[in-house]
């Protein structure tokens, strides 16, 4: 993302990007687990687990998240990363 570390920091940092993007992709938080943040502007390696109260098979769930967060970045809403997605990769690619 388009920021720097102290940026990112002062504006919530982990807490605050997990909210935002959480209740953006309509999953509760505790579904996000953030890996590593790390310089290169601000790059933020997190997994979205699937939830086990949910009728859904794992494989649909994971699929369902996988094409919203792609169509946010796609969207260019940095209001829910908190700065431009300058570049992303789901799942490797």
């Amino acid at each position: 993302m388009s920021w720097t570390m102290d940026e990112f920091y002062a504006s919530g940092g982990v807490t605050s990007f997990v909210d935002r993007v959480s209740a953006a992709l309509g999953i509760h938080a505790s579904q996000m687990k953030v890996v590593a943040v790390y310089t290169g502007s601000v790059v933020v390696d997190f997994v979205v687990e699937s939830d086990s109260q949910s009728t859904d098979s794992v494989d649909k769930q994971l699929r369902a998240i996988t094409s919203s967060i792609n169509k946010l970045i796609e969207a260019g809403s940095s209001e829910v990363f908190g700065a431009p997605v300058l570049n992303a990769a789901t799942n490797g690619e």
